[in-house]
């Protein structure tokens, strides 16, 4: 974004330079005539050099507009040859507790066993941790989970009902994502937390505000959207936003139009520690309660997980609580050299503040 900023603003700087060259011509070359040290010919010759060097600077803008065209219809099109995933008709049972199992899953990819018959069931409203070294198959399990993907073999059960039996209104409606690198489409940072809402009852006042600054509080994204020049009304294209604070507003879309089972893969990657605390503990008490999927690679995520999955070369290798995991030397290996010990890692005493609000 940054490098695209800075370009932008020098075709603007050099658009505003064109005619003042042509001034500049006319200015030097009327003196020079004046004084007959240049004949009228020459001074329309520079005349139609200057004219020439500007119709050169326009068509070497359009022409890097066309070059950053190519390269966007690239990225596009391979989005454009995924194939739709086939969706029945089916509703979710109106109080579920969001109970998702994973019975004999396996994922195949350009040849290659991502997930191998993978059996997981993760009980409603509770919050499970996926761990894992990298190339272990937690974001391919995510991706399934959430129905992002198909499995080749299996089937993913969202209390009592096969994700692929649900219809996609009722499926992106009840399951929920945020990313380690979102995208995030709206015209101001408040449609882009409430993208994907649905019609508004009254289209002209745009979303609920209390609704996106709820989730926005929950993500921790309030403050800094507050210091924008607009507020909730900044272009999201003109705000300048850190990684973190991007990946915050992923966040508050998910937080925002949370359903019975929320998907986070790495979301909280680019926050500090005591930030992304924040967040998980805003995700306990002030988001819809459901079930929640987490893959993390802090070991204090995991030690606060009512369920901690520890993934192997695309197999289930353990479950459990962090405690009960923390004993196998391999485990704690996953989180690196200088991790915490299992006892400075110990999950907070569960808490349930009084009046809790769902944010929607």
């Amino acid at each position: 974004r940054r490098t695209w900023r800075i370009y932008g603003a020098t075709v603007a700087r050099t658009g505003a330079l064109m005619p003042l060259l042509l001034y500049v011509v006319l200015g030097v070359g009327g003196v020079r005539l004046a004084e007959g040290a240049l004949g009228v010919g020459g001074l329309l010759a520079a005349v139609r050099y200057a004219g020439l060097a500007a119709g050169v600077g326009t068509v070497t803008g359009r022409l890097a507009a066309v070059v950053r065209g190519r390269a966007a219809a690239r990225r596009t099109a391979a989005l454009f040859d995924l194939p739709e995933l086939p969706q029945g008709e089916r509703r979710l049972p109106g109080s579920g507790p969001g109970t998702l199992e994973l019975c004999g899953v396996r994922v195949v990819r350009a040849g290659t066993v991502l997930l191998h018959d993978v059996d997981l069931r993760i009980p409603g409203g509770a919050t499970a941790v996926v761990v894992g070294r990298s190339g272990s198959g937690k974001t391919t399990l995510a991706a399934v989970a959430g129905r992002l993907t198909a499995c080749d073999a299996g089937r993913v059960v969202l209390d009592g009902v096969p994700l692929d039996e649900l219809s996609a209104e009722e499926l992106r409606r009840e399951v929920g994502h945020a990313f380690e690198r979102p995208a995030l489409f709206g015209g101001t940072v408040a449609d882009a937390i409430a993208f994907g809402d649905g019609p508004q009852p009254c289209p002209e006042s745009g979303p609920d505000p209390e609704a996106v600054r709820a989730a926005a509080r929950a993500a921790g994204a309030d403050a800094f959207v507050r210091r924008l020049p607009e507020g909730y009304d900044t272009a999201l294209e003109d705000a300048p936003l850190s990684g973190g604070e991007w990946q915050r507003l992923g966040l508050a879309r998910a937080f925002h139009r949370a359903g019975r089972l929320l998907v986070l893969d790495d979301a909280t990657s680019s926050l500090d520690t005591l930030t992304a605390r924040e967040v998980e503990r805003a995700l306990a008490r002030e988001v819809r309660p459901g079930t929640r999927l987490v893959v993390a690679h802090r070991v204090s995520s995991a030690a606060r997980a009512d369920l901690v999955v520890w993934l192997d070369a695309g197999r289930v290798r353990a479950t459990g609580t962090h405690a009960e995991l923390w004993r196998d030397p391999a485990y704690r290996a996953v989180f690196g050299e200088g991790t915490r010990s299992e006892t400075d890692a110990r999950p907070e005493p569960a808490t349930e503040p009084p009046g809790r609000e769902a944010v929607r």
